[in-house]
C-alpha cells in the first residue's frame, strides 16, 4: 500500500509530458479521475473527451473504464486521491501536467 502510494506520488511530483503519456501513467490517471468524478466535482466534458483520447492512443478504449480501474495502478490512484482530497487532487494533477484530465 504504501510503495502504491509512493509510486503516485512520484508519478505525480515528476513532469511528465501529456502526449508522452505509458499505459502505467494512464491508468493512475485512470485511478484518480474516477475519485475526482465520483467525490469532488466530476468531470467536464472536455476533460472526458481528452481522458478517452488518452486511453484510444494505447488502445486502451477498446477495454471498458470499470476493467481498467481494477488495476492495480489504478487502485492505487484512486487511494492516493482519496488522501490527497478533492482539492490536493486537482493541485498535485496541475503541478505534473495532467491538469487537463480534471476539472
Amino acid at each position: 500500500m504504501m510503495k502504491h502510494s509512493l509510486l503516485l506520488t512520484l508519478l505525480f511530483i515528476t513532469s511528465l509530458s501529456a502526449k508522452a503519456l505509458s499505459p502505467n501513467e494512464m491508468l493512475v490517471m485512470v485511478g484518480a479521475v474516477k475519485y475526482y468524478n465520483e467525490n469532488c466535482a466530476g468531470l467536464n466534458t472536455a476533460g472526458y473527451h481528452r481522458m478517452n483520447k488518452g486511453l484510444k492512443r494505447f488502445k486502451m478504449d477498446r477495454t471498458p473504464v470499470s476493467v481498467l480501474e481494477q488495476h492495480p495502478l489504478a487502485v492505487s490512484g484512486y487511494q492516493t486521491a482519496e488522501k490527497f482530497g478533492c482539492e490536493g487532487t486537482r493541485q498535485e494533477a496541475r503541478k505534473a501536467g495532467f491538469g487537463q484530465y480534471i476539472n
